[in-house]
């Protein structure tokens, strides 16, 4: 994993950073689907569960990302960046526990998401969102993402944002 700084608030609140080994891709699929059957009241499960499972079994630190705090050993947040085509990263998940919430760590997961992906030479991301997750856009959206299509994914009628990348990614990286 690329080094990541945590933020101060964080890390006094006993936060801690980890990378892809530190969960298995079950743990990782009972996490995400948690929190899509909560706030999103979707059953994406089967589909869920290959999803992580194909991200973790092809995973390569050079092209992909995993980030995840944990707290107490529990996870409570992460997030991903896969390979789309050779020019594009997707923002594969960025999920936060609900009682982790509204501290910042959305925000900083999404800076070091794209710090990365700009680092190692993707042009642009893009991302594929539940339609009721507005507080996830208004965040995309504050990022220099912006709707490209409707797109139905997973069952599930979704929307695709795009970010290509400037100056204020690269920012992140600096």
């Amino acid at each position: 994993m690329p080094p990541v700084t945590l933020p101060d608030h964080l890390a006094d609140a006993g936060f801690e950073v980890s990378g892809i080994d530190a969960f298995t891709a079950e743990q990782v699929v009972a996490f995400v689907d948690g929190i899509l059957q909560d706030d999103c009241r979707k059953d994406s499960h089967r589909e869920l569960k290959r999803s992580v499972r194909k991200f973790f079994d092809d995973f390569s630190p050079d092209r992909r990302f995993f980030l995840s705090l944990k707290q107490d050993g529990a996870l409570c947040a992460l997030t991903a960046i896969d390979r789309y085509k050779d020019d594009t990263a997707t923002l594969k998940w960025i999920f936060v526990s609900r009682d982790c919430r509204g501290q910042g760590i959305g925000s900083w997961l999404l800076d070091e998401a794209l710090a990365f992906a700009h680092g190692v030479g993707y042009e642009k991301a893009i991302l594929c969102t539940a339609t009721n997750m507005e507080a996830a856009h208004l965040l995309y959206k504050s990022r220099g993402f912006v709707f490209k299509q409707w797109v139905t994914f997973w069952r599930q009628r979704m929307q695709v944002f795009e970010n290509v990348f400037g100056e204020s990614v690269a920012e992140l990286v600096e």
